[in-house]
């Protein structure tokens, strides 16, 4: 093989390792920065900080459940939607079945389920939470009031008279005046603003950042590009180390005839 055939194919080589290093860097620097940042996910809060882009969500198909159960309390709103319930915008922290009532007092809001009865403050913290412990009865259906204030709890085996701590329950045979608190439309800007809130609490950005590492952020070519980078960067490696070879040797051929030359 000659030497300029040999030059001509070291050159287009080398063309191929320039062009395939522009490429492959776009994917290291990917797989650097995010594999970085998983490294530190403790540390920058990865696992506990959710993505509220509406187009990255929109792309995960993360959607908010399209029931929900609202109670409007004189200028607020109680909204249950999924397992979560909101105090308006502000979400009250743990997870809950859908309320069957809730009455509102001067100082804390009194919310009702199947088996418990919570109570919350106006910013949406948790005072208690009240179980068969303290006596409230079990499969609870229905919530009211009599004209006296006295509240009434259609449960699975009758109704129950109860105060306002909640405390104190007496088992009543009749159901005659009773106002039993019922769920109403929500208004379509808060609906809104609540399904987005919903929404924001469900992607985690250490899954985006681990779905782009591994390419899955795009869907099933993701995985594919990543391999495809994969083999670039192996390509890279071997042919690196052959220019570098070659490079090596030529030097030390040159040597040796400069030192035949001399002699």
């Amino acid at each position: 093989m000659s030497s300029k055939s040999t030059h001509r194919k070291i050159k287009s080589l080398y063309i191929w390792h320039r062009y395939a290093g522009i490429i492959a860097a776009l994917f290291v620097l990917v797989l650097s920065i995010t594999g970085i940042a998983l490294n530190h996910t403790e540390r920058l809060k990865l696992d506990s900080s959710f993505i509220e882009s509406e187009w990255l969500l929109d792309w995960y198909g993360i959607r908010a459940p399209s029931e929900q159960t609202a109670y409007p309390l004189n200028e607020h709103w109680l909204i249950h939607l999924g397992d979560a319930l909101y105090l308006d915008k502000q979400p009250i922290a743990g997870h809950y079945t859908v309320p069957i009532g809730v009455i509102a007092f001067p100082h804390f809001i009194a919310i009702a389920m199947s088996d418990t009865i919570l109570l919350v403050t106006y910013e949406g913290e948790k005072i208690e939470q009240l179980g068969s412990l303290q006596g409230v009865p079990s499969g609870m259906k229905k919530m009211g009031q009599l004209k006296d204030g006295q509240i009434v709890i259609l449960a699975s085996k009758g109704n129950y008279l109860t105060n306002r701590d909640f405390l104190s329950w007496k088992k009543q045979e009749s159901a005659a005046d009773v106002t039993w608190i019922e769920s109403n439309r929500l208004p379509d800007e808060l609906k809104q603003a609540i399904s987005q809130r919903f929404r924001s609490n469900e992607l985690p950005v250490e899954r985006v950042i681990l779905d782009l590492h591994s390419g899955r952020l795009f869907g099933s070519w993701g995985p594919m590009a990543m391999d495809i980078a994969a083999v670039i960067l192996i390509f890279l490696a071997i042919s690196g180390t052959w220019l570098w070879a070659k490079i090596i040797l030529r030097k030390k051929q040159r040597r040796r005839q400069k030192k035949a030359i001399k002699h």
